[in-house]
């Protein structure tokens, strides 16, 4: 439970002041999700926690936290006694998460468009503008981080708390991955204009419409990356061969 009400407060701490200084646990799990997700650490190789702690210059505290994060996103596996290893993808366990999640969020959507009071549809606009804004400015952290937190804040506005620890235990297994995704070109305009139509669908208090956009939001996510998994690893089989 502390974890999931870690991942919402970070994600409010990150629109109320999105140019703050994270967390030394959290810069490093970044750094380490980049590391991970960009093929510099292969699946399978451990990650030793004292060159982390050498290569950053912090104590091993910060490590093990960054390595807790990554262990609960799912990006690493870490038994007693023995150094962490990246996770090998699995495919198909990892569409099955975000068909999962885009339905919890898709149910979100839906009773946000219904229950949303008035402060949650302020920071809900808010929020897609300043999106909008680092987006033009070109700046990604800040994109992603307002980005999370407009998911953050229709959760929320569901007011069913079960829904809201349940989608955040199942989401946070997909955030590195959403992160990742926004690198490639054009995804993160796409991924604007989705907001914008789920933004409109909830303020016009339309469920059906707003769960559906959601839904088809958070599939090509999980669709996006399948598909470079997929060509990422045709293109090994082929080095190999």
């Amino acid at each position: 439970m502390a974890s999931n009400n870690r991942l919402v407060d970070d994600q409010a701490n990150a629109v109320v002041k999105p140019k703050a200084r994270i967390t030394q646990a959290s810069a490093i799990r970044q750094a380490i999700e980049n590391d991970i997700l960009s093929g510099v650490l292969k699946p399978g190789s451990p990650i030793d926690e004292e060159e982390l702690a050498a290569r950053f210059n912090v104590s091993r505290t910060p490590i093990r936290e960054a390595m807790l994060q990554l262990q609960q996103g799912g990006l690493i596996n870490k038994q007693p006694r023995r150094h962490p290893t990246v996770v090998k993808l699995d495919l198909p366990r990892l569409v099955h998460m975000y068909e999962a999640v885009s339905e919890m969020e898709a149910l979100c959507a839906r009773y946000a468009a219904d229950r949303i009071n008035s402060r949650e549809r302020d920071e809900l606009q808010k929020v897609h503008q300043l999106a909008g804004e680092a987006l033009a400015d070109g700046n990604a952290n800040d994109y992603a981080r307002y980005g999370r937190h407009f998911h953050s804040i229709i959760m929320q506005a569901t007011h069913n708390s079960v829904l809201v620890e349940t989608v955040n235990k199942l989401a946070l297994h997909t955030l590195a991955y959403r992160r990742f995704q926004l690198t490639r070109p054009g995804l993160s305009e796409q991924n604007q204009s989705f907001h914008e139509e789920i933004l409109a669908a909830i303020l016009a208090g339309d469920g059906d419409r707003a769960s559906d956009a959601m839904r088809r939001h958070v599939t090509l996510s999980g669709d996006v990356l399948a598909d470079y998994i997929s060509m990422g690893e045709s293109a090994l089989s082929d080095t190999r061969n």
